[in-house]
């Protein structure tokens, strides 16, 4: 539960997050026939008059496409990634790697500067079933368009870590299934995506890159002579996986549909989009009037979704008496409960976070990881890059590896840009430390006097966060008796 404070100042700091996301236009035209707020409906004999029943299907249309914007975002985010990919080169059956670590030159959800990523683009399971060969050492997870993810490889998968192979299959699959697969079966879609992280062993990034470019996968039909998958490297070059934030968010939901097939919790929201020119298997093709109403509906859209993400009222905290909420907005990967889907967790994870794992694992003493976000200071205000704020990480952190804490702009979901060129610190920098033997990280436009190299430039008027991240975290972590300080505004 957030604090009440937590939950207003969402309303005063929205207009920051949303800049640069949408133009709107404050045309009093286009109001007075969208907005009926205020309208009253009128009727004669019992029947709506002319008036009422435009203004009526106005406001169905606009408020049906609100609701496929905000249902569909997690489209949005995957589809960005394949588009990225896609125009570095390479071809739909290739892996692409951040082979020299994610820095602020690659806008990428929350991305981990620890790890090496390699991603795959969209795979489209209708053309037959799909062979994926997993190396070992490697932890992966595959999942949809939608983000909703059916297996987890590697070390959190049935290989244990040892590699092997898994069969893909469709809902419609009846086939034999070869010796030698795990058999994995995605219900919801006909599209795969895949992202595999390997660890640099003691710094060796080029080790870990080596053990990537091991991963492939190929039609089953093509076992006996299958395809080469090529391995195009990121490197420093620029990315960014961002995508639309305004009207232009439906013609790519749009083509999401031309791509893979409608989900059951999406016929309703397909069945309202035809009059507003989305169908599946056809091209986006909007009047007039729908392009209007597809406008205003993204504005409105978009604002929900950075509520839903940064004012979270699905979870609960991390813990009872701090500002620290889970990364997963949702217990269940597929975001289906019983008689219900989780459309607010869906959307507040697929802003802020790339890819969905299958199994929500909790760690165990010694080994993964433990991950919590915040937006908020101790006062449970959004952090903003003109304030200086501090947090004290006390003594001997009960971690079998490191901790690290890095800066994300809210903006972009990515890691800061600021003059200074650092965007987190950790247990494994150089830091001043107290008397006591515990670390003061700052946050702020300037460094404090003797704590420059305990510091991380934020720029005024940019709100930013954190994702604070304890590797191999040992008991007193894991039963929450260690606990992340708030973060303090110094005043």
């Amino acid at each position: 539960m957030k604090s009440i404070k937590y939950i207003i100042t969402c309303c005063a700091v929205l207009s920051l997050l949303m800049v640069g996301c949408s133009n709107p236009e404050s045309d009093s035209t286009t109001k007075s026939q969208s907005n009926t707020q205020d309208f009253e409906p009128e009727y004669v004999g019992g029947y709506p008059t002319n008036e009422t029943v435009e203004a009526m299907f106005e406001e169905y249309d606009f408020q049906a496409a609100v609701q496929f914007y905000v249902w569909g975002y997690a489209y949005l985010n995957n589809l960005g990634m394949h588009k990225a990919c896609a125009a570095l080169g390479g071809d739909e059956r290739s892996f692409y790697s951040f082979d020299k670590r994610v820095g602020p030159q690659h806008q990428i959800m929350t991305a981990n500067t620890m790890v090496v990523y390699t991603w795959s683009r969209i795979i489209d399971l209708s053309k037959g079933p799909v062979v994926m060969d997993i190396p070992a050492g490697v932890r992966g997870h595959m999942y949809d368009m939608s983000s909703r993810a059916f297996q987890d490889v590697g070390d959190v998968g049935p290989d244990k870590g040892k590699g092997g192979k898994y069969l893909v299959v469709n809902a419609d699959f009846d086939g034999v299934v070869p010796n030698g697969y795990h058999l994995v079966r995605n219900p919801y879609s006909n599209t795969i995506i895949i992202g595999v992280r390997t660890f640099p062993v003691a710094g060796n990034v080029e080790a870990a890159v080596d053990v990537a470019k091991q991963i492939k996968w190929h039609y089953l039909a093509e076992t006996a002579d299958p395809p080469t998958n090529d391995f195009v490297s990121i490197g420093t070059n620029a990315f960014s996986q961002e995508w639309p934030r305004d009207e232009q968010a439906f013609e790519w939901l749009a083509e999401a549909f031309n791509i893979d097939k409608v989900p059951a919790s999406g016929l309703a929201h397909m069945g309202n989009m035809r009059r507003l020119g989305i169908e599946a298997g056809k091209p986006f093709n909007p009047d007039e009037r729908a392009k209007r109403i597809l406008k205003r509906a993204a504005k409105t859209a978009e604002a929900m979704v950075l509520t839903m993400s940064y004012a979270d009222r699905v979870t609960e905290n991390t813990y009872d008496d701090r500002q620290y909420g889970p990364i997963f907005t949702s217990e269940n990967p597929t975001f289906y409960a019983e008689n219900y889907e989780e459309v607010e967790g869906r959307v507040s994870q697929g802003h802020m976070l790339i890819a969905n794992v299958a199994i929500r694992i909790p760690s165990t003493p010694g080994t993964g990881g433990f991950y919590c976000s915040t937006f908020t200071d101790a006062d449970g205000n959004f952090l903003l890059g003109e304030n200086t704020y501090q947090l004290r990480i006390p003594a001997e952190v009960p971690v079998k590896q490191f901790w690290q804490v890095p800066v994300y702009a809210a903006t972009t979901r990515s890691m800061i840009k600021n003059e200074q060129g650092k965007f987190a610190l950790g247990g494994m920098d150089d830091l001043k430390k107290e008397a006591d033997g515990s670390v003061i990280v700052y946050f702020g436009p300037k460094a404090p006097d003797g704590y420059e190299k305990n510091w991380i430039q934020t720029n005024p008027g940019e709100g930013w966060f954190t994702l604070p991240r304890l590797f191999a975290p040992l008991e007193p972590i894991i039963d929450k008796t260690w606990r992340w300080n708030d973060i303090e505004k110094v005043k």
